[in-house]
């Protein structure tokens, strides 16, 4: 309950208004404080972020759909049961993600949303060992049946594989070889013909 002031200058005390915040309160607005141009360009300048920092700012998002073609241009693809993630190399101190979560795979709006938080949150933690890789996330069908801790475990999966390719050097490193399945000593059935 607010009640009448009988000064201009005092609030009472049992109002619900914050005390002291009055416009008569705000000091005056001084020129040389404000933000030089140069300042603003800073804002928005990637390379002055701290990589080590919890952010996600616009400037470490592929955002036009310029950013999102360059990257399937000529990109690698790392993928696992759960995640895919289109790779390229930016030349950049930084790493730029994009989401690409298709209602194809995932009809609900509620399911494409958690995975865009789970991969935007992962991607933030993890962004000092993905420096200078443009991603495109892409989704796969069935995510939405998956808990969060297998999908972290999933995500981490493919930033290791990322990191040890050496897409960014220049040099790929092939892929280890699988081995052939056991043969378990039973004979094969072979078709009539």
């Amino acid at each position: 309950m607010i009640e009448k002031r009988h000064n201009s200058d005092e609030l009472n005390t049992d109002s619900d208004e914050p005390q002291g915040l009055t416009h008569q309160n705000f000091p005056p607005i001084d020129d040389s404080e404000a933000l030089s141009e140069q300042d603003l360009q800073n804002l928005n300048n990637p390379a002055l972020f701290d990589l080590s920092l919890n952010t996600f700012p616009k400037a470490f998002r592929l955002l036009t759909p310029k950013d999102f073609q360059h990257v399937f241009a000529n990109a690698e693809k790392f993928a696992n049961r759960h995640w895919t993630l289109i790779v390229r190399p930016n030349q950049k101190p930084y790493p730029r993600m994009g989401l690409a979560i298709a209602k194809k795979q995932l009809n609900r709006a509620v399911w494409r949303n958690r995975i865009k938080r789970l991969a935007r949150e992962l991607f933030r933690q993890h962004k000092q060992a993905l420096s200078g890789y443009d991603i495109v996330v892409l989704s796969r069908r069935g995510m939405q049946e998956i808990d969060n801790v297998t999908l972290n475990k999933s995500f981490i999966h493919l930033i290791r594989k990322i990191s040890s390719s050496g897409l960014k050097d220049g040099v790929i490193r092939p892929a280890p070889k699988r081995r052939p399945p056991a043969n378990d000593g039973r004979k094969k059935n072979k078709p009539k013909g």
